[in-house]
């Protein structure tokens, strides 16, 4: 398993993939984090998450996880909110 840090919106995973956990960390603002199947956030949200503030959470989706087909896109909100996508 291999995990990808994000603080940004941006493209974390360029080929398919099968997503199984998320941590996401919430600083002073409740944060989310959602990730799309494409390379630019113009495909179709698959996983969409969310902590309040001063919070964190691991999200996990099952052994095999969630499929996404083309690339991941990481779209994140909160102030300095961290996201760790995890992924094989």
């Amino acid at each position: 398993m291999i995990s990808i840090k994000t603080i940004t919106n941006e493209a974390v995973i360029s080929n398919p993939a099968w997503i199984t956990s998320v941590i996401l960390i919430a600083s002073s603002a409740a944060s989310t984090v959602t990730l799309n199947d494409s390379a630019d956030a113009s495909g179709t949200d698959r996983i969409s998450v969310k902590v309040v503030a001063n919070e964190s959470k691991q999200f996990y989706f099952g052994d095999k996880g969630v499929r996404f087909d083309a690339a991941v896109y990481s779209t994140i909100t909160g102030t300095d909110a961290v996201a760790y996508v995890y992924y094989k």
